[in-house]
């Protein structure tokens, strides 16, 4: 079974890409580290800060 964490996040700019930050709760939970490959899925909940 794979281990799954989910959770929200603001969009921030990093460069010219635009970036996420993994909790540090679901680093340890899912006992994450560098260079690893991790599945990300991407779903808009709020457009501008509005619905």
């Amino acid at each position: 079974m794979k281990a799954k964490e989910e959770f929200i996040r603001y969009i921030r700019k990093t460069g010219t890409s635009l970036g996420i930050s993994i909790p540090l709760e679901v680093i340890k939970i899912l006992n994450l580290k560098e260079n690893e490959i991790v599945r990300v899925t991407v779903e808009r909940i709020k457009k501008d800060g509005k619905n």
